[in-house]
């Protein structure tokens, strides 16, 4: 049986992949975060250990004594964790000094070619998924209205430009005015600020960057968005096609039409 490696971190993301790979008839090792991944990781893969964001040089021995050859990252790690709670071990420290920012991209990249050091390839996200990844069209029963359209158009290109510069993804958007954007905190506080400044009426519009590698990262949206979207008084979200993995299709437009939150895939 052939075997690949998973970095699990939060959210439905991990559990998805597990499930697809297991349908390939793949054996997966996972590496689950310690208070990030759910507990079914443990019940899905072949094989899985629980690990701090810091144990680096841990996962690494796990993945080589393992055989394994390629792996891949999915779900939420929030990057808070880097002020909060990073203990890194001896090989992430220096590690990081060397690294001329810690933004994603720079972050990210650096682990990709840690691993490859070590004869591990790290593989698109997607892999096994791409029927998460969504066409063009409306999913709600509800169009966006005129309002929520010119939203939408203002917010898509400023969203694109943030993620060019790697601040974020996900932009909140009243009556063409920008009034939050995503940063450190991630996209639900950053819906939640949004609808607050707001006073609700939001639209919020989700984008990947413009030259977004597929092994991390990966915009992605599901049942806690909707939820998200809710509380802050929003009535539309745009996402963009075939870049964003939509956990919980079913659920999370059914969630939506019984919120009047309109949902497209711009």
């Amino acid at each position: 049986m052939s075997r690949i490696g998973l970095i699990a971190g939060s959210g439905r993301f991990p559990i998805y992949f597990l499930q697809a790979a297991r349908k390939n008839g793949y054996e997966v090792y996972a590496a689950a975060i310690k208070d990030e991944a759910s507990p079914k990781v443990f019940e899905l893969a072949s094989h899985a250990t629980s690990i701090y964001v810091g144990d680096f040089q841990k996962v690494i021995d796990f993945f080589v004594d393992a055989g394994v050859k390629q792996i891949i990252m999915a779900g939420r790690i929030p990057k808070t964790v880097m002020f909060e709670s990073l203990k890194p071990d001896e090989r992430l420290a220096e590690f990081l000094q060397k690294l001329p920012a810690q933004n994603d991209n720079v972050l990210l990249g650096a682990f990709i070619s840690e691993f490859r050091k070590e004869g591990i390839e790290v593989c698109d996200s997607t892999t096994f998924l791409s029927f998460l990844l969504p066409e063009k069209g409306t999913l709600t029963k509800r169009e966006p209205n005129e309002r929520e359209w010119a939203d939408i158009n203002f917010g898509f290109d400023i969203a694109k430009q943030i993620a060019g510069m790697d601040i974020g993804q996900t932009v909140v958007i009243k009556d063409r005015v920008v009034v939050a954007v995503e940063a450190i905190e991630g996209t639900d506080a950053a819906i939640l600020r949004g609808g607050e400044l707001g006073q609700g009426n939001i639209t919020v519009v989700k984008v990947a960057r413009p030259r977004q590698d597929k092994r991390y990262d990966m915009p992605t949206v599901g049942v806690d968005t909707v939820e998200y979207l809710k509380k802050a008084g929003a009535t539309c979200l745009a996402f963009e096609n075939k870049m964003t993995l939509l956990l919980d299709k079913d659920e999370v437009v059914r969630l939506a039409d019984e919120a009047g939150i309109a949902i497209v895939v711009i």
